[in-house]
């Protein structure tokens, strides 16, 4: 089945690639968040190649989302993930793809169309970048580290809408801090290892199923964001290598009140 999904993730770039060059249409769901037309497109082709591949599963794309999970098994699909940074033309966005058989992620794929990427896993037989085998960061101190992270689109004035004792922590010990806008293509970037690791509390499923496959088959290490196992319903996630995924959850355990190690 994995053939087929990336398959189709690749079919889906090449329509979001095509958009990009003429003929995006824009509107905001709310002050920060866009979609576009090219969201709405490559969802709807997306719905129809994967229950090609297996009609008696359900589907869970974020543009048709009313807030109830499916019955299992089911698609999880991000037809756009990295809206607003296609929309303004920054090349980093992906296509995501994840099987969910009713106790775990089977299958999963993230795409990036832009370098032509393609980030595979199915449970149990390790994660793939184009083919070729990947394995996530080996680093056991922070501080030489590249984290990334994401900010959420319900922030306003005066309230940034994240927990800024988690950020101090993390701005205080790492060797950088990257904001990419695409959780999935950052959750892949964990799996290979160009990130030592990732955070982000205010995520959907759709944000991060393909890529929480990615990672752990790549040897790296998952919790949802309070802790605990990662499931499409978590609020959020934590992903690293193995060696500091520990010190990441101390840090995402950190809060406003100032709590120190």
């Amino acid at each position: 089945m994995i053939d087929d999904i990336l398959q189709a993730a690749r079919e889906a770039g090449s329509i979001l690639l095509s958009i990009a060059e003429g003929g995006m249409k824009v509107s905001r769901k709310n002050n920060h968040e866009l979609v576009t037309n090219a969201d709405l497109l490559s969802e709807e082709f997306l719905r129809k190649r994967l229950l090609n591949i297996n009609p008696d599963a359900g589907f869970l794309g974020e543009e048709s989302w009313e807030g109830v999970l499916p019955e299992p098994p089911f698609w999880i699909v991000d037809p756009l993930d990295g809206t607003n940074n296609y929309a303004h033309g920054y090349p980093v966005w992906s296509v995501s793809i994840a099987y969910w058989n009713g106790s775990s992620i089977e299958y999963g794929c993230v795409h990036d169309p832009n370098k032509n990427e393609t980030f595979s896993a199915s449970r149990g037989s390790g994660s793939r970048m184009n083919g070729h085998r990947i394995l996530s960061s080996g680093m056991k101190e922070m501080s030489d580290c590249i984290f990334a992270t994401g900010f959420p689109y319900n922030r306003k004035i005066g309230d940034p809408g994240l927990d800024l004792g988690v950020l101090e922590y993390f701005l205080g010990r790492a060797q950088g801090i990257r904001r990419g806008g695409s959780a999935a293509l950052d959750l892949a970037y964990v799996a290979c290892g160009r990130l030592d690791g990732f955070w982000e509390e205010q995520l959907k499923p759709w944000d991060m199923a393909a890529g929480a496959l990615l990672v752990t088959e790549a040897g790296g290490e998952v919790s949802a964001y309070e802790g605990g196992k990662w499931s499409p319903v978590s609020r959020g996630v934590v992903a690293s290598g193995k060696f500091i995924h520990r010190r990441m959850l101390q840090g995402t355990g950190k809060r406003k009140t100032g709590d120190r190690e």
